[in-house]
């Protein structure tokens, strides 16, 4: 870790970019100094403490960083480890909510309850409407019709996917098997480790690693595995032995000889749509969710916000530092204002989360955007 963190030589061109840098121009919350808080930490130069924790941990993994440092120093990587070495100071609220999340029984039960004692309108009430607690139609193996088969995928679905992204889930099966894709979607994959990996707690995300490649490596010949949720895609990206198969799921099917196999039904709508920082900064698929979007004729798009922005939500984030998180929201939620967008679409579920939680009211959908292109599939 130490010889990572030398690599950053302190510039200072990640400043402009950080969220929570620009929020209150403080170096220590800047990625330069968290670079340097980590250094220290590693030479036990100071003690872990709170104040240590809540620096670290107020990080938004955003990445954007990375993707402007000329020295290519893997902050995502460096603030996991730190966080490690400050987990101790790691209170039992958010291990228990990473714990849960992370778990789906768990996670199905926490949202069930949520629903149960929250007001749809109160901000958690509205984020948990996107809850879908009937299990999503997902077989092990989805072949496509006739003959022409292009190839063979796997689909990882994650902790959460089948409880906020089930649709869209089912939608990636419909539009792959349109394009001629054989689709396996192993029964064992388990919870991606993103979740663990960013709260300190490195061997278990070490063992989801594991169960994982374990999983789809003994699930055939494939082409690519696909995930659904950018945050997940992001951090499966990092696999040793699966990340060079894995590609986002608007990203293969902006493919020439994929989306030219799709056609889709007129739609005189708004779309505003939002780039996750994962997406964008981790695995460059921004543009290609937008192209797909423009194959629906009619279709107005419309970028959330600037380019770069980060909305908040930062995983679990949005609901441990829900200040900060609501602060880098509001341009988004004043857009959201401003246009009266008939679909808000998200390829990340907790950016889906946040933007729904602080938006008025309305008439807005809020969905992934493989739920809306799946909807508009003209299918044969």
């Amino acid at each position: 870790m130490l010889s990572e963190a030398a690599r950053c030589v302190k510039c200072g061109l990640c400043l402009a970019v950080c969220p929570t840098y620009r929020l209150g121009a403080s170096e220590t919350r800047s990625p330069r100094g968290r670079i340097a808080l980590v250094q220290a930490l590693s030479r036990r130069q100071l003690a872990v403490d709170d104040y240590c924790y809540e620096v670290l941990g107020s990080c938004l993994m955003c990445r954007r960083c990375e993707a402007v440092c000329p020295s290519e120093v893997p902050v995502g990587q460096l603030m996991d480890g730190g966080r490690e070495l400050v987990r101790s100071r790691q209170g039992w609220k958010e291990r228990l909510l990473i714990a849960m999340l992370s778990r789906r029984f768990w996670g199905r039960l926490l949202a069930r309850t949520g629903r149960a004692v929250l007001s749809a309108s109160a901000p958690k009430g509205k984020m948990l409407a996107q809850a879908r607690f009937e299990a999503p139609a997902l077989d092990e193996m989805h072949c496509p019709g006739g003959s022409d088969v292009l190839g063979r995928v796997g689909l990882f679905t994650g902790c959460t996917g089948s409880l906020f992204d089930g649709a869209a889930l089912e939608g990636a099966i419909a539009l792959l098997l349109q394009a001629g894709y054989a689709v396996r979607v192993p029964r064992n994959q388990v919870c991606c480790g993103a979740l663990d990996a960013h709260g300190g707690n490195a061997a278990r995300a070490a063992r989801l690693l594991s169960a994982n490649q374990a999983v789809f490596a003994s699930a055939g010949e494939l082409e690519a595995v696909l995930s659904i949720a950018s945050g997940c895609g992001a951090h499966l990206a990092g696999y040793p032995a699966l990340g060079k198969k894995h590609r986002d799921i608007c990203t293969f099917l902006a493919q020439e000889q994929v989306i030219s196999r799709l056609r889709f039904r007129p739609l005189e709508k708004r779309a505003l749509v939002h780039l996750p920082c994962t997406l964008e900064n981790v695995l460059h698929g921004a543009e290609a969710v937008l192209r797909l979007l423009r194959r629906i004729p009619g279709l107005q798009i419309e970028e959330a916000g600037k380019r770069g922005d980060c909305c908040g939500a930062g995983g679990t984030a949005f609901l441990l530092r829900p200040a900060m998180a609501d602060s880098l929201r509001q341009p988004f939620v004043q857009r959201l204002g401003a246009l009266a967008p008939d679909y808000v679409l998200s390829s990340n579920v907790s950016c889906r989360l946040h933007l729904q939680a602080g938006a008025d009211a309305g008439a807005a959908s809020y969905m992934h955007p493989v739920t809306l292109l799946a909807r508009q599939l003209i299918r044969s």
